[in-house]
């Protein structure tokens, strides 16, 4: 894939997107976010309820943190040369430390290294999915094409 096909307006701005929520999300006050949090929270319960809500439940801070990253993670392997998506997780690792960073300037927010852990963990996942996608893509191409004969 070239780099014309990679760096196109949409994706580009997808992942400035992608980024801009995550710095709203984990920069505004708490009393802001909170209603969205709890929103999401919800639809996480809708959507799992079958294969354990409950758990969820107990670990929805930590599901959230790997959601929150996963969208960023996938715009910036979208981004790249399939060679080079593992500088997703770099990245991913990179944006949370800043923002647990600058938490200890935000009123009402609390650093915590485990929230670095796991967003990571969400961009990991995001930079899987891209390139599962391609995997596939790529699989349906060369299913497409003749077979050559000798």
């Amino acid at each position: 894939m070239s780099n014309s096909q990679i760096l196109t307006p949409t994706r580009v701005f997808v992942a400035a997107a992608a980024l801009a929520v995550v710095g709203v999300l984990t920069l505004a006050p708490r009393a802001l976010v909170r209603p969205v949090q709890e929103r999401v929270v919800d639809v996480l319960f809708l959507v799992t309820e079958r294969w354990g809500g409950v758990v969820l439940a107990q670990h929805s801070e930590m599901m959230l943190n790997i959601a929150l990253f996963v969208p960023l993670g996938m715009a910036v392997t979208a981004l790249l040369p399939s060679r080079w998506a593992p500088v997703t997780v770099l990245f991913g690792a990179a944006v949370s430390l800043s923002v647990e960073t600058a938490q200890a300037l935000v009123p009402g927010r609390v650093p915590d290294v485990d929230d670095i852990v796991f967003n990571t963990l969400g961009g990991a996942v995001g930079m899987v999915f891209v390139l599962a996608l391609r995997l596939v893509a790529l699989a349906a191409v060369r299913a497409s094409q003749p077979v050559p004969r000798g």
